[in-house]
């Protein structure tokens, strides 16, 4: 596949499943909402987990239907907005490298790469992946610095990058170290932290909302950047 088919297929692909993600987020959110409704209009309401055993009622649902919401729904899809940008930004830079391999012209190859290979492609393959997996354990500043380096696109601002570092650090911290900030949060925010070393990480609605519009827009701005130079 040409390499401005692929990073066009890149982008469509992760901005459907940025769109999708959010819509479960709305959609689960709006179905609880309904559910504490019917509860608080006196409805009978029993919800039995036939894995652990507990059973909720409708006295217990509005309560634990906020928990859910605020809590593990507005989490898990923070989360995956996160995973997909991430898979976004590594997937172009390996498509670049694969296409533009004398950026790693540097690069030392081990001889046994050389000798399982079964031609120069496998070579670059295997070197590209070395890099880029390199790439993935450097910090969030990083990866666009090598992006600017081999591909010169231009974005995203500093500004973007600023706020994209402390979403990632969120996400980590919610991964991590059990949805407590720490020094290492602080440090990776570039200044952008929003919690002090100690504090409980929340994701309130309109942050939830605005990390998912601002990965969007880096995805959209960063494919349209490569695709625009690939066609010119």
């Amino acid at each position: 596949m040409p390499l401005i088919d692929e990073v066009t297929k890149l982008r469509d692909d992760c901005l459907s499943a940025l769109d999708a993600s959010h819509d479960y987020y709305a959609h689960t959110k709006r179905a609880w909402r309904i559910v504490q409704q019917l509860a608080q209009r006196g409805y009978k309401v029993t919800i039995r987990n036939q894995v652990t055993g507990n059973t909720i009622n409708e006295t217990q649902l509005p309560g634990m239907a906020q928990e859910y919401v605020t809590g593990h729904l507005a989490s898990a899809t923070f989360q995956h907005f996160v995973s997909l940008l991430e898979h976004f930004v590594f997937d172009l830079l390996r498509a670049w490298l694969t296409e533009y391999p004398r950026s790693l012209s540097g690069k030392e190859v081990e001889f046994r790469i050389v000798l399982d290979a079964a031609g120069k492609s496998e070579i670059i393959a295997a070197v590209v992946e070395r890099e880029v997996l390199g790439i993935a354990y450097q910090r969030l500043a990083e990866w666009f610095e090598h992006l600017e380096r081999i591909a010169k696109l231009g974005c995203p601002t500093a500004d973007q990058i600023q706020r994209l570092a402390e979403i990632k650090a969120s996400r980590d911290v919610l991964v991590h170290n059990n949805g407590v900030t720490n020094s290492r949060y602080v440090g990776k925010s570039m200044g952008q932290a929003r919690f002090a070393e100690g504090e409980a990480l929340e994701l309130p609605e309109v942050y939830h909302r605005e990390s998912w519009q601002l990965i969007r827009q880096v995805v959209t701005d960063v494919a349209d950047a490569a695709i625009n130079k690939l066609g010119n």
